[in-house]
């Protein structure tokens, strides 16, 4: 039987190839699995322990956890997918088996052939070599024709293999890629000690002078008390979120990003010392330790101001303790400081302009010997012209290298020299009118903060633009210096004051060419102080002389007169109310039951009487004017006397209020007749002297015998008094009537003036063209 079986065996070699095909297919397939399972799990856990000591740098016990599973993990796959699968592939008749549940329409043909073949052999009896030997044959032809595909999916070893690869190549890669890194990692989870490199560099600087000692575990500064202490981090390499300030007390502070690499942070007013690291990132080692020492700083103790104005101003020099000054522009200053300690030095800082001027040793002045300088203790001092306000600080540093961490500001208000002021008091009108050989007044005051220097008017016309100007030099007359401004002001402690006066011939104006009725001309003053060395000029608004013919300037006196007249019959009614009141109040004291009289109605006429001398002033004014134009027109040739003594009277005067005093002497020459008999001038300094006897005599004498009977309590006391102020009214009544009486004469001359003038005037142009005739016949 034995031999039966090698032979029906050796008759199925198509059989024996499928399954050979089969078990190496499973063996495969298991190796793949196993091995693919084993490099997945070793490439990660490799690839984990990798990053986690190169971030977290864990310590020597994680490493060697690490390690052991490291090598049990892939041991420990290895076992269960790949040794215990390789026991578990089957034997021959498995192998069939695995075939028919893959071809179930054989019908584990298969499996019997395999059966038939390889099971002990049977009695001959119970053996049908026919149907045995039916079977291998169509078992053999059927192997021919199976495909295997079905029997073993590859898929899944496949899909292990591929992602085991995958793994090991990523590991591979990144620690390639990370060759150092990679080289400290298997050194430190071979059990070495190794130590990662460091990603975060904290480096602490403080922008102070004062450094004591420096090293990488110690930074030591000595500042001065109340410093505001400046701290800046900057991070080389990984650059952290925040910076942490951990002072030695406890306490932290957090500090954010001023930039990619840089902290910063300001403590301020330091006041004690201090000891602190900082932290960020993987730097946490705690150097460099700083410690800042707070020591006593140097501070200003005095300040001494030497002032030296400029020579112009006339002022003397002075010595000026611990306050800021005022000084004259141009003033020259010596400033010194005691500093404390005595042996500090340092620089002056000028602000805004931020100039840092040298400190040289040099005696402190004295206070009680200011002006001489006697030195008290040694300081410091430096020296500046002061051209502009400004402020100062003193830096100081002592032997040890501190500084003053808050040096005060001391200030310098450089007042400078006005120009001088121009006061026109004369002509008091912008724009004014004369005639051909007319002139006009001229008087001014000119001040300045120190001196003056030469005064003059210019004049030009307007006419041309090429036309000379006429100027000439006035001839000033000083007057009592005076205090304007408040004392303690250096530059402005008084004021030089002058007085010039001139009169301007129209004349004059013209230069060499004959007079132009019509032409206008500007005119100004010009005034210049003692500034050195380029002194200032100040101009005074320019005044518009127009020169007009002598009949309209007649007829502007005539219109102006004539508004006189009207002020003047206003008056005389005002007048006429106000005598009848006042004879009202005196009927109520001559009445039956006399009593004192009533206060209300004396106050009301003492208002109506204050309002009569106020309306007469007005009028003396007006009508004092227009004399003064028409003298100084010189219209009327005989009137220079009267023009010579008016301008003698109001020589003294200085300012731009109406003095009647010049008026009332003229007015009383004139009527003397000791000034000569003029044209028709005098008849206006007449009605002038009516003027004022009305504003300066009358009125003011009513309105003081008012006054006086408000006072009184006697009846009859009271009752003269009105007396008086009926005749004072009654005076000026009379006045009045007298001025529109001369008005009227003034009028009725203009008139006969001007038809005589109007008839010379025909003549004149008859004769013309008469002599035109006979020249073209």
């Amino acid at each position: 039987m034995t031999s039966t079986s090698q032979s029906t065996a050796a008759r199925t070699p198509a059989l024996d190839a499928l399954l050979g095909r089969l078990r190496g297919r499973l063996l495969r397939q298991v190796w793949w699995f196993g091995l693919g399972r084993a490099l997945l799990v070793l490439s990660v856990w490799l690839l984990f322990a990798f990053l986690v000591d190169w971030t977290l740098h864990v310590p020597a016990g994680v490493r060697v956890l690490h390690f052991a599973v490291l090598l049990g993990l892939p041991v420990l796959v290895l076992w269960r997918d790949l040794v215990r699968r390789l026991r578990q592939v089957p034997d021959t008749p498995g192998l069939a088996l695995l075939v028919e549940r893959a071809h179930p329409e054989l019908h584990q043909l298969l499996v019997s052939a395999v059966q038939l073949r390889d099971d002990a052999p049977l009695p001959e009896s119970e053996i049908d070599p026919a149907l045995v030997a039916r079977v291998i044959e169509e078992a053999e032809a059927r192997a021919r024709e199976l495909d295997l595909s079905a029997t073993a999916d590859p898929r899944p070893s496949r899909t292990a293999f591929v992602l085991g690869g995958l793994a090991a190549v990523l590991a591979a890669a990144t620690l390639t890629l990370q060759e150092d890194a990679a080289r400290i990692f298997f050194a430190r989870i071979a059990g070495g000690s190794t130590p990662w490199p460091q990603n975060t560099h904290l480096l602490v600087e403080i922008p102070l002078e004062g450094e004591l000692h420096r090293s990488r575990e110690l930074l030591e500064l000595a500042v001065a008390r109340g410093s505001d202490l400046p701290v800046v981090v900057r991070a080389e390499g990984q650059v952290p979120d925040e910076v942490r300030l951990a002072f030695a007390g406890g306490q932290e502070a957090l500090l954010g990003s001023a930039g990619r690499d840089v902290f910063r942070t300001l403590l301020r007013s330091v006041q004690e010392d201090l000891e602190f690291h900082v932290e960020g990132g993987d730097d946490r080692d705690g150097t460099p330790l700083v410690r800042i020492r707070v020591l006593q700083p140097p501070d200003v103790s005095s300040i001494a101001v030497r002032i030296v104005p400029p020579k112009y101003s006339g002022l003397a020099e002075r010595v000026e303790f611990d306050r800021d000054v005022q000084v004259l522009a141009d003033s020259r200053l010596r400033i010194h400081v005691l500093p404390d300690p005595a042996d500090a030095r340092g620089v002056a800082r000028l602000l805004p302009r931020d100039e840092v001027l040298e400190l040289t040793t040099e005696a402190f002045p004295s206070p009680a010997d200011a002006v001489q300088g006697t030195p008290a203790a040694q300081g410091l001092a430096f020296e500046l012209v002061a051209r502009e306000s400004l402020r100062y600080r003193f830096e100081l540093q002592d032997s040890t290298g501190l500084s003053n961490p808050d040096p005060g500001l001391f200030g310098i208000e450089v007042v400078d020299d006005r120009a001088p002021d121009v006061d026109v008091l004369a002509p008091a009108r912008g724009e004014v009118e004369s005639v051909v050989g007319g002139a006009l007044p001229l008087k001014l005051i000119a001040s300045d903060d120190f001196g003056l220097g030469p005064l003059s008017w210019r004049s030009i016309t307007t006419s041309s633009a090429d036309a000379e100007p006429y100027e000439r030099v006035l001839q000033p007359e000083p007057l009592p210096r005076q205090e304007t401004e408040p004392r303690g002001r250096a530059s402005r402690s008084g004021r030089a004051a002058v007085f010039a006066r001139d009169r301007i011939e129209v004349d004059a104006l013209f230069g060499a060419g004959p007079p132009v009725e019509g032409e206008v001309f500007q005119i100004d003053v010009a005034a210049a102080d003692n500034r050195e060395p380029v002194a200032q000029e100040t101009r005074s608004a320019p005044l518009r002389l127009r020169v007009v013919s002598a009949d309209e300037f007649l007829r502007r006196i005539q219109d102006r007169l004539s508004r006189v007249r009207g002020k003047v019959e206003a008056l005389a009614t005002l007048l006429a109310d106000k005598q009848a009141y006042t004879r009202d109040l005196l009927a109520s004291l001559e009445s039956d039951e006399p009593g004192r009289a009533d206060s209300s109605g004396l106050h009301t006429a003492l208002v109506g009487a204050r309002r009569v001398e106020g309306d007469a002033q007005a009028l003396t004014r007006e009508v004092a004017s227009i004399a003064e134009a028409l003298l100084y027109s010189r219209l009327d040739e005989r009137a220079e006397p009267l023009l010579l003594e008016l301008e003698r009277g109001s020589a003294a005067i200085t300012d731009r209020n109406f003095h009647p005093e010049p008026w009332q002497s003229l007015c009383a020459l004139q009527r003397e007749g000791r000034l000569g008999k003029a044209d028709f001038a005098d008849r206006l300094v007449e009605i002038v002297g009516e003027a004022l006897e009305i504003s300066e005599v009358d009125a003011p004498a009513a309105t003081v015998d008012l006054r006086r009977a408000q006072d009184l309590m006697d009846i009859s006391a009271q009752h003269g008094s009105l007396l008086e102020v009926l005749e004072r009214q009654s005076s000026a009544r009379a006045h009045t009537e007298r001025l529109l009486a001369l008005l009227s004469e003034w009028d009725s001359y203009q008139s006969l003036l001007s038809a005589t003038r109007d008839i010379l005037t025909r003549q004149k142009n008859l004769l013309d063209r008469t002599r035109q005739y006979y020249k073209d016949n």
